[in-house]
C-alpha cells in the first residue's frame, strides 16, 4: 500500500500516536507524518504510507493554513494556555493596534522557535530540555507569512487565520504580538485547516479508516499531479534509478528546464524529475 492518507488529527493526541494508529488500521509497517502537530492542536496531518514516506519532506514544505485563538493580558511558558498561564494586568490595546500588530509579521521575517518545541537539540528534543527546567539560546530563522486575518476580537480573546511556510509557530507569532503590544497574549486553540492541497474538507479520522480504508489512500502521482509528466526511453531508466544525471537529446531534448512526474515506456512511475540545463536526473526516486 503507498500513497497518503489525509488524516483528521483530533485533539488530545500526539501526532505520533495518530500516525500508529494509523499504521495499525491499514496494517502496514511503514509510515509517517507531514509536520507535527501538538497535542492540543487538530486539523490536517497528511500521513505517507509505504513507498510514499519519501513524499514527506515535499509536503511539509508546502504552505500551510491555520486558524488559532488567542487571549491578550496573559503569558505562558509554553507560549499556550497549557502550559503555566498567568496574568499580566496590562492595559489591553484596542482592536486596531492589534489588528496592525499582526499584519506587521506578514512576509519574511525572523522568528525565535519556542522551548516546548519538538526540535532537537544535540538529540535531544526542546521540550524535553524545557520540562528538566533547562533553557537554551535559539537561532532565529527566517520564516514565511503570506496572509494573516483577524477573524474576531471581543476587545480580549479573538482568533486569527496565517498563511505560512514551513517552520512557522503559531504559538511564538502570538507570543510575539503580546510583546509588541506590551500585554502579552498565548494561544488558546489551533486548528491546521491546509497543508499544501490537504484541506478539513477531505480528511479522514482515524476511525474511518475502518471502512474501506483504500478509499481515503491517496496515490503519489495525484499527490505530484501539479507537475507536468515526461516518458523517458527505456535504456535510460536504470541510469535515472541509479542517480545518474543523463545528458542525451533522446532524454533532454523532450522537455524544457522544470521540473516533472517521470515514467517508464511502460508506464510505471520513477519519481519527481528535474531538467536543468542539459541534464535530467531523477530529485525524487519512487521506484
Amino acid at each position: 500500500m503507498d500513497g497518503v492518507i489525509n488524516i483528521f488529527k483530533q485533539r488530545g493526541e500526539t501526532s505520533f500516536k495518530c500516525v500508529s494508529r494509523v499504521r495499525k488500521a491499514l496494517n502496514v509497517k511503514k509510515a509517517g507524518h507531514t509536520g507535527t502537530l501538538d497535542p492540543e492542536a487538530e486539523g490536517v496531518l497528511p500521513v505517507c504510507v509505504g513507498r510514499a514516506t519519501k513524499l514527506v519532506d515535499y509536503i511539509m514544505g508546502k504552505e500551510k493554513t491555520y486558524v488559532a485563538g488567542f487571549e491578550l493580558g496573559l503569558v505562558s511558558d509554553t507560549l499556550d494556555a497549557f502550559g503555566e498561564v498567568r496574568s499580566t494586568n496590562a492595559v489591553i490595546p484596542p482592536e486596531e493596534e492589534v489588528r496592525k500588530a499582526f499584519a506587521d509579521h506578514i512576509g519574511n521575517t525572523l522568528q525565535t522557535p519556542p522551548m516546548y518545541s519538538a526540535l532537537k537539540k544535540d538529540g535531544v528534543r526542546l521540550y524535553e530540555l524545557a520540562r528538566s527546567g533547562i533553557e537554551i539560546e535559539r537561532e532565529a530563522r527566517e520564516i514565511e507569512i503570506t496572509s494573516i486575518e483577524l477573524l474576531a476580537f471581543d476587545g480580549r480573546i479573538g482568533s486569527v487565520r496565517v498563511d505560512c511556510g514551513k517552520g512557522t509557530y503559531i504559538r511564538s507569532l502570538i507570543d510575539d504580538v503580546g510583546r509588541e503590544l506590551s500585554c502579552g497574549a498565548v494561544m488558546t486553540s489551533l486548528m491546521r485547516e491546509r497543508t499544501g492541497p490537504f484541506t478539513l474538507k477531505n480528511a479522514v479520522t482515524v476511525e474511518g479508516l475502518a471502512v474501506e480504508p483504500e478509499k481515503h489512500l491517496i496515490p503519489m502521482e495525484e499527490v505530484l499531479s501539479e507537475y507536468g509528466s515526461m516518458t523517458i526511453p527505456e535504456g535510460f531508466r536504470k541510469l535515472l534509478i541509479n542517480g545518474v544525471k543523463i545528458k542525451d537529446t533522446r532524454v533532454t531534448g523532450i522537455a524544457k528546464p522544470g521540473t516533472y512526474r517521470v515514467y517508464s515506456e511502460e508506464g510505471s512511475f520513477l519519481g519527481l524529475g528535474e531538467r536543468v540545463e542539459d541534464f535530467l536526473y531523477l530529485k525524487l526516486n519512487l521506484v
